[in-house]
């Protein structure tokens, strides 16, 4: 999509960064799209950085690439796994806002395409009578090959056992995969309304680890009757192939790259039996 086709939205974005010089690469290309995802954004990047010098290399990625951006080093933490749970007050604050329309949290290391968005959209209007959330796949690519691997998703699902939610051309269809995990979520007003106001945000609902349960969103409130939980991926029901529009890269490739680790080992085209 061109930068002439960004969404019609107002989205607030806050970036979990705990800085460190070599990740800052990833940063600054996050911060070189921002500006493609929506017709306004404005950034905050929520760090443990206090120092003159790195506030300074992070402000200088939003005057490189106009973005309106701001800094929250928030103070007392208690344990720096507590970082991500200082975007709330944030996004409580835009929330506020009437303005914004949509919230977007990330992890510092995560394209989130424009493509990716237009399809949020779009799936989100379709799934709402089901109660129902479109999700992102997080991907990754070894060094030698252009093939996408799943992240976080260890195995298949077999479609015939899973609840399914079905497009009404009849081509595409929404199912829970194995895991939800997405270091991420995309919210509209009246979901972070329910996201903010509920027990999802709250850091001892939910059975993932501290740092984690911060972007889990409402994948496990409200859950639907016959899913696991409220995240869906669109799976093209012709070819069995997840739609790539969900597909979200995870930059530094890190568990592709780990012959150690067993995640970002299953090839995308093999995660529906």
């Amino acid at each position: 999509m061109s930068v002439s086709a960004r969404p019609d939205i107002k989205l607030a974005i806050c970036v979990a960064f705990h800085f460190a010089p070599d990740r800052l690469q990833y940063l600054e290309t996050l911060c070189a799209n921002f500006p493609n995802l929506a017709r306004q954004v404005d950034v905050t990047i929520i760090t443990n950085a206090t120092g003159m010098e790195e506030i300074a290399a992070i402000s200088g990625l939003g005057n490189k690439y106009g973005l309106t951006l701001s800094i929250f080093s928030p103070v007392g933490l208690g344990h720096p796994y507590l970082l991500p749970w200082s975007h709330f007050p944030v996004m409580r604050e835009k929330h506020a806002d009437p303005s914004f329309t949509h919230f977007l949290y990330q992890e510092d290391d995560l394209l989130v395409r424009q493509q990716t968005v237009g399809y949020l959209l779009e799936a989100r209007e379709f799934l709402r009578g089901a109660g129902l959330l479109p999700a992102i796949l997080r991907v990754e690519r070894k060094t030698t090959g252009a093939e996408w691997y799943a992240t976080d998703v260890i195995g298949a699902v077999t479609m015939e056992t899973c609840s399914i939610v079905v497009d009404e051309p009849g081509t595409i269809g929404f199912i829970n995969l194995r895991s939800c995990y997405q270091a991420m979520y995309f919210l509209d007003r009246e979901s972070m309304a329910e996201h903010l106001g509920g027990e999802s945000s709250h850091p001892d609902f939910g059975t993932w680890k501290i740092r984690e349960r911060a972007s889990q969103g409402l994948a496990f409130s409200g859950v639907p009757e016959g899913f696991r939980f409220r995240y869906v991926v669109p799976v093209h029901l012709d070819s069995q192939m997840i739609d790539e529009r969900c597909f979200v890269h995870h930059l530094p490739n890190t568990y592709a790259m780990n012959p150690a680790s067993v995640f970002g080992k299953h090839w995308v085209g093999a995660l529906i039996d």
